[in-house]
């Protein structure tokens, strides 16, 4: 029964704090997020030419599926940035080229998600609230399930 004293602190330390610009790090995290944000918006852009260039209709549904994952990804930092700074984004919309070819624009776009979930899993563990890192953590895990859809096509049209 004899034990070591235990010494409670008089409050207990809180596992996420509440967001706001008290730290440099927190300036950091949301220029990371709009970072983030413009990534999405170019990437829509992307998507909507690289649908110009699909070779067929069951593809083109697969890449609208993409692209409108990636406008709810948009949304979903536009809104977490505006919580987090109190302003909206301001983003620049960026004409984006086309692919020379569809193959190749698949490439690109899989390079793409891969260097997105990076960028979304850095800014989750950097999370100072459980709602960005939630919300990063599903932007990540959506990036890399959309680089797996986009591989299989890529290999499919290989095949073909």
């Amino acid at each position: 029964m004899h034990g070591y004293p235990i010494a409670f602190p008089r409050y207990w330390p809180r596992l996420v704090r509440q967001p706001g610009f008290s730290e440099p790090r927190d300036r950091a995290l949301a220029a990371d997020i709009l970072r983030a944000t413009q990534r999405e918006e170019r990437a829509i852009n992307y998507f909507s030419r690289l649908i110009e260039l699909a070779p067929n209709d069951s593809i083109r549904t697969v890449l609208n599926i993409i692209r409108d994952e990636r406008i709810k990804h948009s949304q979903r930092f536009a809104t977490i940035y505006r919580q987090l700074t109190g302003r909206a984004p301001q983003v620049r919309r960026e004409e984006v080229p086309a692919p020379e070819s569809f193959a190749r624009g698949l490439e690109f776009a899989i390079r793409d998600e891969l260097a997105a979930a990076d960028l979304y899993r850095d800014i989750a563990d950097r999370a100072v609230t459980l709602a960005i890192r939630r919300g990063f953590t599903r932007a990540a895990e959506d990036e890399l399930r959309q680089s797996n859809v986009l591989m299989n096509m890529l290999a499919q049209l290989g095949a073909s």
